[in-house]
């Protein structure tokens, strides 16, 4: 059976659409404000993209249909890497741009180039845009922490096969032509419309899972646009700013600063023992109690993984150490009245300016380390960063 450019093309465009316009609807439903709102746009984009082919194939809008989707599909693998850029809470503003660039270079290659056979006219501009886009955006998928979940790879594994796909198809259009039998037999509009189809159906499926089990870790959303919990726990990237501009004013004045971390050990073993709502249920207990006991003045925020952190300032080493004792206890307490009836390790390290200095990167691996230590360490809840000895 043989098909012709328009149906491969209305068949493609109804794919796209099923699972392009679920996938939309979920992020409108969920609210999604995270990496769900931009990989909703690359599948938007892909919508309109099948569009604006169709509209070509059926003699609509000839050169300038040809340039709208040709820009719009430079922005599908362009916004799944934004996407991926933002689960990794990496700035997507600069490479917004670089989106931006890759698909007006594009859309006007593809309108100013001379009419040619097939509509192939700007196609090369837009192959080399794929393929670099597809590139960044699987490399993004396993960067961490992105990379720790097994399902990103299988979304790596196909934005580098999209990318391998269309740099094969570039050498190929670059040496023999699209008129070739090789290019036209298994590079061409259909063989690409079919593997447009593939590409959709996995990618569709899978940033689906990325989103879900985001939401999964991230169950303390909405965010808002300072980057604080509904719980009112700060991001990570977040904490570690607004940490970092108190320990610098505090140098200015000599004042003592306190970085407390709290490690909840084995919640990842009670959410695959006993299910994600047990290890939600601890979790959101240890991150209300942690909030509760710290001080008033002081920021509480995330510290990666299933570890919090406290910045507040304190007197002295003893003091700080009394803030930890504090929050550690505050913690057991509220610990012990989830249903569950589960009960995690809670280590708490303390870092202190007086002993260790003003630089946020020692306060935070000193801390760290004091509440890895404190877990590790039999009969012991709250353990202070001890300064090196000197040698």
């Amino acid at each position: 059976m043989t098909l012709d450019p328009f149906t491969v093309t209305v068949l493609t465009a109804l794919v796209a659409s099923v699972a392009s316009v679920t996938f939309i609807l979920e992020t409108v439903i969920r609210r999604d404000t995270g990496p769900g709102r931009l990989w909703a746009v690359s599948f938007f984009c892909g919508l309109t993209t099948t569009v604006a082919y169709m509209a070509w194939s059926a003699g609509v809008g000839g050169t300038a249909s040809i340039a709208v989707g040709n820009a719009l599909f430079v922005m599908v693998p362009g916004f799944m890497w934004l996407g991926a850029r933002r689960f990794n809470d990496r700035p997507v503003r600069f490479a917004l741009g670089i989106v931006a660039v890759a698909a007006a270079a594009t859309f006007f290659a593809a309108l100013f180039a001379a009419p040619s056979p097939g509509g192939w006219g700007g196609w090369t501009t837009m192959a080399v845009s794929l393929v670099v886009l597809f590139v960044v955006g699987g490399l993004e998928c396993v960067r961490a922490p992105m990379g720790r979940i097994r399902t990103s790879w299988a979304l790596s594994g196909v934005l580098l096969f999209a990318a391998a796909f269309y740099a094969v198809r570039f050498v190929i259009f670059v040496v023999s032509g699209p008129d070739s039998v090789l290019f036209a037999e298994w590079f061409g509009s259909v063989s690409a419309s079919f593997f447009t189809i593939v590409l959709t159906m996995v990618a569709a499926i899978v940033t689906s899972v990325l989103r879900s089990h985001r939401t999964a870790e991230r169950r303390y959303e909405w965010l808002t646009e300072g980057g604080v919990a509904a719980d009112g726990v700060m991001l990570e990237r977040t904490f570690t700013a607004a940490s970092a501009d108190i320990v610098e004013r505090a140098s200015w004045r000599g004042e003592g600063v306190a970085l407390i971390v709290i490690r909840v050990e084995g919640l990842s073993e009670i959410r695959t023992a006993f299910g994600q709502d047990a290890g939600d249920a601890i979790g959101g207990a240890c991150r209300q109690a942690v909030r509760r006991y710290a001080p008033a003045s002081a920021i509480v925020g995330e510290a990666g993984g299933d570890r919090l952190a406290v910045c507040a300032l304190a007197r002295t080493a003893a003091d700080a150490r009394r803030l930890g004792a504090i929050i550690y206890r505050g913690c057991t307490e509220e610990l012990a009245l989830v249903q569950s009836g589960l009960f995690p390790f809670v280590g708490v390290g303390v870092a202190f300016t007086e002993d260790v200095g003003y630089e946020l990167e020692r306060l935070q691996e000193g801390a760290r380390a004091a509440a890895l230590r404190a877990t590790e360490t039999p009969g012991a809840s709250v353990l202070l960063d001890a300064p090196a000895s000197p040698s």
